[in-house]
């Protein structure tokens, strides 16, 4: 994907956010809607799904759990499911009575990954495009969960100078694609009285705030879990001046200004504020919120003799830059 032309089309400047929603989600030439090519040791990049089947067998007891609070076997809602893998992980985790009885559902808007998920599936799981769809198909009452979800959202970036913020993203000069920031109404979130500090760059999950709100009204009870990358507001961005945004190709690290020629060919992606998601969650009257690390929540059922179960809860790498939010709802 040339991306100049479509700036140039849109007043030669778009959000980093239009960038992202873009590059990842056109339904031509989109990388998640028809050009990823897999998830894993052969795709760009991994997720705890492909690594170990810890996280499932943790995900079924959390999900165990909320059906007795809730005195109901309720449907599961996968949100993002990728290539499958987590929900295979999950059913081979189910009892044989679970196995018939228990409700499984995929949402995802990537095209390609729903086809995908028929195939590696197959009628094992519904499949919808939006969370909606899949709320009023089990009358909201769900317990639904999330890996690696947010982090794929468009994100905002903003850069701090000379007392203010001001928004990041791609103009064509010269002929050149290139960051340039210009002055836009800012969204709500923690980082901007946190990080106000000369040259810092942060990114907000504005999109993310936005879809989450759109769906509370569907959801009645049940619970819901995140699992993502990322920290609380206060160590986001410690020693990191440049911000989070970053790609991924091959399993190689690319950063902010190499993305722009690699549009719809490589992963987008920028660390999660979870201060921001734990008052999102927060706002919902009456659901009881926790926060805690990958490594406290998954060290419970770890197999410390396996080295991948090892590593997802390592002290100081993915057990703690990893984190996992629950949010539960047991209203009417």
């Amino acid at each position: 994907m040339n991306i100049a032309p479509y700036i140039l089309a849109h007043g030669n400047w778009i959000s980093m956010a239009e960038f992202m929603e873009v590059a990842l989600y056109d339904e031509e030439t989109g990388y998640y809607s028809n050009n990823i090519p897999g998830i894993g040791f052969r795709g760009d990049f991994s997720t705890a799904a492909t690594m170990s089947n810890l996280p499932a067998r943790r995900i079924v007891a959390l999900w165990r759990e909320s059906c007795k609070a809730c005195g109901c076997r309720l449907p599961i809602i996968e949100i993002g499911g990728g290539n499958g893998d987590m929900a295979m992980a999950v059913r081979n985790e189910f009892s044989l009575w679970e196995k018939m009885f228990a409700r499984y559902i995929m949402v995802d808007r990537s095209p390609s990954l729903r086809k995908l998920q028929r195939l590696v599936a197959g009628s094992a799981v519904s499949i919808c495009d939006s969370v909606e769809k899949a709320l009023r198909k089990v009358n909201g009452r769900a317990f639904l969960f999330s890996n690696e979800l947010p982090d794929a959202f468009p994100a905002r970036q903003f850069v701090y100078q000379n007392g203010e913020w001001w928004e990041l993203g791609l103009a064509v000069v010269e002929g050149k694609v290139i960051r340039q920031a210009d002055k836009q109404a800012l969204p709500a979130s923690t980082a901007f009285a946190h990080w106000a500090r000369e040259g810092q760059v942060i990114e907000v999950h504005e999109s993310y705030h936005k879809w989450y709100a759109e769906w509370q009204k569907y959801w009645h009870a049940g619970t819901y879990l995140t699992i993502d990358y990322g920290q609380t507001v206060d160590k986001l961005y410690y020693r990191r001046p440049a911000g989070s945004l970053r790609g991924y190709k091959a399993h190689t690290l690319l950063q902010a200004d190499e993305l722009p020629p690699l549009a719809g060919k490589c992963d987008i992606t920028a660390d999660v504020n979870f201060t921001d998601l734990m008052n999102l969650a927060r706002g919902c009257e009456g659901d009881a919120v926790q926060y805690l690390s990958q490594r406290d929540f998954l060290l419970p059922m770890a197999d410390l003799n396996k080295a991948e179960e090892r590593h997802l809860v390592q002290e100081g790498g993915a057990g703690s830059y990893f984190n996992v939010l629950i949010q539960h709802r047991y209203g009417n």
